[in-house]
């Protein structure tokens, strides 16, 4: 399989900004956007949420994979990863080959104030389903992100979405996939 670089995947933590700057850099490369939770929970016909407490983790593992292979066909996307298919060395591996790799990357205080009211995170969630403090919930965050971290950091491009204004970040991100695509591009042999 060859790396297409008209596919472009954003990774990072749940509360990123992969779902905000997508869209938004998906426009401006003239790319169509592909949340692909959104595309899993469409095809199966239930929540994510739903799909692991019926089906467990390993099930909505592959039809994460699944969905992933047939993204890949495809040409000029912009793809929002869930922020733990990294995990998965088989969707891991396909992502790297296929296209570029650019990690949304925000501190574990920041995603915590980002997500503190959100009530759709299971992650958020104590053990008893309540609802957990913003230390809580930062300390979850900070384990979590230990554990992903190394595959965050493989990103062909990392992008800070804690500094600037969403329209400042979605600049820098074009600027540097297209720098970044014409460099792989020319250092590939015909």
């Amino acid at each position: 399989m060859t790396k297409h670089h008209s596919l472009i995947f954003l990774t990072g933590f749940s509360g990123s900004g992969k779902s905000t700057i997508g869209p938004l850099l998906a426009n401006s490369l003239g790319y169509e956007f592909i949340d692909l939770d959104q595309r899993i929970e469409k095809h199966a016909g239930k929540t994510i949420t739903r799909i692991f407490a019926e089906s467990g983790e390993e099930h909505f593992r592959n039809l994460e994979h699944q969905t992933i292979e047939a993204v890949v066909e495809q040409n000029n996307l912009v793809i929002s990863l869930g922020g733990g298919v990294l995990e998965n060395d088989r969707a891991y591996d396909l992502i790297k080959e296929s296209g570029t790799l650019v990690y949304l990357k925000s501190p574990s205080k920041t995603l915590a104030r980002r997500l503190y009211n959100k009530t759709d995170r299971p992650l958020l969630k104590g053990k008893n389903g309540q609802k957990l403090s913003r230390e809580e919930i930062e300390e979850k965050i900070s384990t979590i992100l230990s554990r992903r971290e190394p595959r965050y950091e493989s990103a062909d491009i990392t992008v800070h979405t804690d500094i600037n204004r969403i329209g400042s970040t979605v600049e820098e991100l074009t600027r540097k996939i297209e720098r970044y695509v014409r460099k792989a591009s020319s250092s590939t042999p015909d």
